[in-house]
């Protein structure tokens, strides 16, 4: 194997940033994550929500493929590694395109395109890991379950109706399980994968970075389709939204990246690759799901800000905040074991709001009532990680 390809080591390897070539493949997955939206913008139902979260775990999955990819080797590296990404990306984009009527007349599309993506990324993670004994065993027991999971997805789309959401859920089921198999010990104790740990944190911080992104287009873009223009009223539930998406981006980029990143540095050799599928692959994906829920709601409430947000909003709002602050808590349980009451507490209180007060008042004075408390919910952790440090 050439060096440029050679797995970079977890110990003393210097800390790697993304690359451009990275960055190009996400802005497919930008294009992913609003055809995301559309779909549970076209159902806001639970069961709706259910097939947008099945759609997003499939191309959540997906996408961690690459950035698994780009940690074990220098994706900007070579020309040879940037072709090899390049040759993904229009693929992507057709499986992205496929995405709103995936489980309708597109499905074939978004499962074929989906399918040779995750078999040709699989194939590049191998060639790249192939020399190292270690990391060849962590990828043998990996691949032939992952590579089973996208056969499947291409079988389910010959199925119609509820069939082929209960094969794409097996589906899902079989990419956790792949999952779980890569983290086995092997004979000597050991299950490494090649992880840098400030490459590893700044991809995921990106695709959060991403879906907030995706929140703000949703506030956009419903603010400009406005009939009247941009008035007072309209501005109030620009600022009520864009307040409660700020609020999010606060209580993740003020310290979480940094927690994450330096819990996947200091694990051991043998458990970094266990640590970075739960804390990133695992615990990453409640929290973007909840952004994307909330773009749904953030939407609307900038369409129509004067009147109440249905049921369907309201719990759309509910669940973003019970997601996104439950996987913040179930971070801080893998790293530290502790769990901080404010977030569990901002939970209930958002979900009694939505229940309780959503119905009687006008979306924008929800959607800022929620933005107060996610507020109050960060100056609390933050208050408290200050007093551990001041103790310390």
């Amino acid at each position: 194997m050439s060096q440029e390809n050679r797995p970079t080591s977890t110990i003393s390897e210097t800390d790697r940033h993304a690359t451009n070539i990275e960055l190009f493949l996400d802005l497919v997955f930008v294009f992913a994550v609003a055809q995301i939206v559309t779909v549970l913008a076209a159902d806001p139902t639970p069961a709706g929500f259910g097939r947008g979260l099945l759609l997003a775990w499939l191309v959540w999955w997906l996408w961690s493929q690459f950035a698994w990819l780009g940690t074990a080797i220098d994706l900007g590296r070579s020309s040879r590694n940037q072709i090899s990404v390049l040759v993904a990306v229009p693929l992507t984009l057709l499986m992205a395109i496929a995405i709103p009527n995936a489980y309708e007349g597109s499905g074939l599309q978004f499962a074929a395109a989906y399918l040779v993506v995750n078999l040709w990324c699989l194939a590049i993670q191998g060639q790249a890991v192939w020399s190292d004994p270690v990391t060849r065993t962590a990828w043998l027991q990996y691949a032939p379950i992952a590579s089973v999971a996208p056969l499947l997805l291409l079988a389910g789309a010959l199925l119609n109706g509820n069939a082929r959401v209960i094969g794409w859920c097996g589906v899902a089921a079989i990419t956790i399980a792949s999952a779980l198999a890569a983290s086995r010990n092997n004979e000597e104790g050991k299950t490494a994968w090649s992880v840098n740990a400030a490459h590893f944190a700044e991809r995921h911080a990106l695709f959060v970075i991403i879906s907030l992104g995706e929140v703000m287009v949703a506030i956009g873009v419903a603010a400009s389709l406005a009939a009247a223009g941009v008035d007072v009223v309209i501005g109030l539930g620009v600022l009520a939204t864009a307040a409660l998406a700020c609020s999010l981006w606060w209580a993740y980029f003020a310290f979480v990246p940094r927690a994450v990143e330096h819990a996947l540095a200091i694990a051991p050799d043998h458990e970094r690759g266990r640590v970075a599928r739960d804390l990133f692959t695992f615990g990453h994906f409640p929290i973007v799901f909840g952004i994307l829920l909330y773009a749904l709601t953030a939407k609307h409430v900038v369409i129509d800000p004067t009147h109440q947000l249905g049921a369907p909003d309201l719990f759309a709002l509910a669940a973003a905040v019970a997601l996104f602050a439950g996987g913040l808590t179930a971070l801080r349980w893998r790293i530290i074991r502790s769990v901080g009451p404010e977030r569990p507490i901002a939970i209930v209180v958002v979900a009694a709001l939505c229940a309780g007060v959503g119905p009687r008042v006008p979306g924008t004075v929800i959607v800022a009532l929620v933005a107060l408390v996610i507020v109050i919910m960060q100056s609390v952790t933050l208050w408290r990680i200050q007093a551990r440090t001041s103790r310390s």
